[in-house]
C-alpha cells in the first residue's frame, strides 16, 4: 500500500491512540527484525505448516523469511533472558510490518494486502492466568472497538484443525475451555468454527458489522503453544482496515 500525505496523517493518529492504549493497559512495546532465519519458522512450526504462505530470500546459502506474523521474533525476545513468575504476566505489542504471500484471488482492498501492518500483542503467563488474562483481553478488544464506533458484534470461537495442529490434546482442550468462558462472559453471540484454528492454538475472532450490515474480522485472540509450562495469549488487529 502506498500512503499518501493525508492517509498517512490518519494512520499516525491510530497509531498514537493505540500506542497510548498500550502503555495505559501495562504493555511493553517491542520490535522484531523484518527477515528471520529459516531455522527459527523450523522451530516455530510455520516453515512445514505456512510455507507456501511465505515470501522466502537466500544469503550465503542461507535461507531466510519476510515474517508473516510477529509471535516467533516476540518469543526470541522473552526467550532472551530469564524470567520470574512474579514478573509474569508479561505483556508485549508491536506495530509489526508483515507480508503474507497470499493468493491473488484472496486480496481484497485494504482488507485483505500481501504486505500490512499488524497491532499486535502478546502475553506470556501462566495456565492459572490464562482465564483472567483472556477476559480482561477480549475486554480490552472490545472496548478499544467500540471507540472506534463499532457496537454490533459476535465473536467466533475456532477449534483445532485434527489434521494440522502442534501441541498436546490436552492443551488444546484446556485453551479452548478458557476462550469459550471468556467469550460467554461478554454476553455476545458465540458461533463454532469448528477446525478453524491455526496450527498453533484455538482463536476468538472478533466480528463486527458495518453500516451496511456486512461483516468483517476485526481482532483474533489466539492461544499459541510455543513455550513450555506457558500459554502465550495473542491479540491482533491489521492496521490500515
Amino acid at each position: 500500500i502506498f500512503w499518501h500525505p493525508k492517509g498517512w496523517s490518519i494512520w499516525q493518529e491510530v497509531e498514537q491512540y493505540m500506542r497510548r492504549v498500550y502503555q495505559r493497559e501495562g504493555y511493553q512495546e517491542v520490535k522484531a527484525p523484518q527477515i528471520l532465519d529459516r531455522g527459527l519458522w523450523e522451530k516455530s512450526g510455520h516453515w512445514d505448516n505456512y510455507k507456501e504462505n511465505m515470501f522466502t530470500t537466500e544469503s550465503e546459502n542461507r535461507a531466510y523469511a519476510l515474517k508473516p506474523m510477529n509471535c516467533p521474533g516476540h518469543v526470541q525476545i522473552f526467550n532472551s533472558g530469564l524470567h520470574s513468575y512474579r514478573e509474569l504476566p508479561l505483556r508485549y505489542g508491536e506495530f509489526g510490518q508483515c507480508h503474507r504471500n497470499e493468493p491473488s484471488g484472496a486480496l481484497h482492498g485494504l482488507m485483505r494486502v500481501r504486505g500490512f501492518t499488524q497491532d499486535d500483542a502478546h502475553i506470556y503467563c501462566t495456565k492459572e492466568q490464562m482465564v483472567g488474562e483472556l477476559d480482561s483481553l477480549l475486554t480490552f478488544v472490545l472496548n478499544l472497538l467500540r471507540d472506534y464506533g463499532l457496537n454490533d458484534f459476535y465473536l467466533e470461537l475456532s477449534t483445532k484443525n485434527e489434521e494440522k495442529f502442534v501441541g498436546e490434546d490436552a492443551d488444546w482442550a484446556e485453551a479452548t475451555e478458557a476462550l469459550r468462558k471468556a467469550a460467554t462472559a461478554q454476553n455476545l453471540e458465540l458461533v463454532l468454527d469448528e477446525g478453524g484454528a491455526a496450527f498453533y492454538g484455538p482463536k476468538i475472532s472478533v466480528q463486527a458489522k458495518d453500516a451496511i450490515g456486512r461483516t468483517w474480522q476485526m481482532s483474533t485472540i489466539q492461544v499459541d503453544f510455543q513455550l513450555p509450562q506457558r500459554f502465550e495469549l495473542e491479540y491482533s488487529a491489521t492496521d490500515g482496515t
